[in-house]
This record gives C-alpha cells, structure tokens and sequence, in this order.
C-alpha cells in the first residue's frame, strides 16, 4: 500500500468550549505552528565510566634458570683395534720334464726248436693168466680141493710213436726303447699367502657439555592490581509517564502491522523479524528523513496486566534500539507498550484460545507521522 502523507493543519485558535474539555490534556506553552502529539517518555539514562578491578594483586612465582658450566671431555668414539692385512703369495715359473710315454725294453721272442724222433710207448702193461686144473693126486672127494690154478705170464706190448724232440729251448731277446717327453712351464710357490697385524689406535673425540652448577629456584614477585574503564549506563531520569512531544505536522496513518512476533515472555528480536524491519520500516525511515514512527508493541492475555505491560514495552524498546544502531536519531522514534489492552482477536483472560491464536497478539505495530 502506498503511503500517503496530508499535511496536519494545528489549530491554535479553537472554541471555548474545546479548550475547555482538553485544556488538562494539551501541551502548556505550544509554539504557534507546531504539532504537538502525547507519547511514552523513555527512561534516560547517561555514560558513564566506572574503573572496574580486571586482576586482583596477587603474587606470581617466577622460574630463576639453573646455573651450568661448560666443560670439556674426551669420548672415545672408536676402540683400538687391530687391522690384518692379506699379503698373496709370491710365484716363480720353472721348465719340468713330463714323460708322456715312460721308455722301456721290448722283448723279442724266440721259438724254441724240435727234432722229428719215435718212442717206445707201452700199450699194454706185462700181466698174468691164471689157468684152472684138476690134481689127479687129490684124496679129497670134494672137486673144488682138488683144483690147481696155474698162472700163465703175458708179455707187455710196445709202440712206436713219432713225437718231437727239444733241441733248443725258447728264448727272448731285449732291444731298449726310448719314451717320449714334454716340456711344461708352471709356476712355483716361492712364498706362501700371509697376515700382516696392525695396530690401530683407538678415536677420541671432545665434547662440549654443559654440567650443572646451581639447580632451578623460584622467586616471588608481587604483581600490582589491574583496572580497567567500562562505561556503563546510569539511570538519570525515570520514563514511563506520557508527555507532549513536538512532532512533524502530518497525519498519522493506518497503523502497519508487521510479522514480528516473539516468543513467550521474550522480547528478543529475531534473524527473521531484522530483516523485516530493514525491509519495510528502516527503507522507510531513510527514503523520508523526517518522518517520526511510532512503535508499539502488544502482548497476549497470559499473564498479569502490569507484567503485560512491562514486557510490550521492552519489546518496543528493542525494535528503537535496534533502529537506532541502524542510524535512525532516537528523536524520530517513539517507543510504547500497550501491553494486552488492544488484542486481535477474542482471546481474553478466561478465554480458551490455541497457541497460533495468543501468538497473533504477540506483535509490533507501527504508525509513521
């Protein structure tokens, strides 16, 4: 909806009879001219700079370094030892003689010879036949005593066979054969393969190191308090009653009314209620710089009345607050609380209501001038 500003024409001269019904409420020596409107006076409050303790005195044990001293020392980092060394061999070459075939005495043999003879060879030896017979003379009636055996000789029979005889044995004759050789160098071990020992000495090396002298103490040192300046605002004058304030002559308009709910009892600002304000309000404010806005906070009906009205003004005070960080005077912003006196909706004391229904008078309002 686009705002539209008229022009508030303040009547100075008016009938007796008005003057008389609002001469309690009018301001006492208005300026001719001027616009005059009834607001919430805000408590006042100053800057001021209150030293504060930040660190006590106290003391502090501070470490005083041990004491050393350098010395030197000598560290053998190698042992002695001792070093062999190989000495190889030493070698001559020579000339030898190598029979491959050894000489030797090769026989030559000689038949023995033979002469064509014959021998006498009994074939049958000499042998005896006996040959039986009767004894004429024999008394005994019995033929076997009467037998006589006579032994009849039978002469040896010879051959003549031809056999060789030996005239000269067999023999041998001996003719020396020479071997055959050769000439192979090879080398001779002249000395053999030995050890040589030497001693090798053992290593040294000096090393600096640091040898304690006087171990660490402590000592005490006394620290002096600590004070810091913090500002702090004091009270100077106690608001809440409503007073005459001049204001720019135009008319107020339709108040607007803003999604900027709160919590139960809490009068924080939200991210998301921020970022309205700067939307709708602070574009506002900064596009005509001599508006002046009303901001006026409303509660539910839960709770006391003054509680109510203590907390609508907290949450109106919250939203000038914030303006006023954004750069809009203090001036141009008039802060009230109206508490539960002005609902939305049915939801009175002793009225069943659901939570979106208390939550719809949980608001902030605004009425630019």
């Amino acid at each position: 909806m686009k705002s539209i500003y008229k022009p508030f024409v303040f009547l100075c001269a008016i009938s007796l009879s008005a003057q008389e019904q609002y001469l309690e409420k009018l301001p006492d020596n208005p300026d001719p001219g001027k616009c005059y409107a009834k607001c919430l006076v805000p408590d006042r409050y100053e800057i001021e700079t209150d030293s504060v303790l930040k660190v006590p005195a106290h003391d502090k044990l501070r470490v005083v370094p041990a004491q050393y001293k350098t010395v030197n020392d000598e560290v053998v980092i190698k042992p002695a030892s001792k070093k062999y060394t190989y000495i190889p061999p030493t070698f001559k070459t020579v000339v030898d003689t190598f029979w491959i075939e050894e000489p030797y005495n090769k026989q030559y043999p000689v038949e023995a010879t033979f002469e064509d003879a014959f021998e006498s060879v009994e074939v049958r030896r000499k042998s005896g036949k006996w040959l039986a017979g009767e004894n004429p003379d024999c008394p005994s009636i019995n033929p076997d005593d009467c037998r006589i055996f006579y032994c009849k000789e039978a002469p040896a029979i010879f051959r003549e066979v031809p056999v060789k005889r030996l005239v000269t044995k067999a023999t041998s004759s001996t003719k020396h054969k020479g071997g055959k050789y050769k000439l192979v160098k090879r080398e001779v071990m002249v000395t053999p393969a030995r050890t040589e020992t030497t001693d090798v000495p053992e290593v040294k090396q000096t090393v600096e190191r640091r040898v304690l002298v006087k171990d660490e103490t402590t000592k005490t040192v006394s620290i002096p308090a600590v004070y810091t300046e913090v500002e702090k605002r004091v009270l100077v004058e106690k608001g809440g009653m409503t007073a005459w304030r001049e204001v720019p002559c135009t008319l107020p308009k339709d108040a607007i009314i803003l999604p900027i709910h709160y919590e139960l009892g809490s009068a924080k600002l939200t991210t998301k209620s921020t970022r309205i304000i700067d939307k709708h309000i602070l574009s506002r404010l900064k596009q005509h710089s001599n508006a002046v806005v009303e901001v006026g906070s409303h509660t539910d009906s839960r709770g006391g009345d003054a509680s109510n009205k203590s907390l609508s003004q907290r949450r109106s005070k919250a939203v000038v607050e914030y303006l006023n960080k954004k750069g809009i005077k203090t001036s141009r912003l008039i802060d009230v609380g109206y508490g539960e006196s002005k609902l939305l909706n049915d939801c009175k004391d002793g009225v069943s209501c659901s939570e979106n229904q208390h939550a719809k008078n949980r608001r902030t309002e605004f009425k630019f001038f």
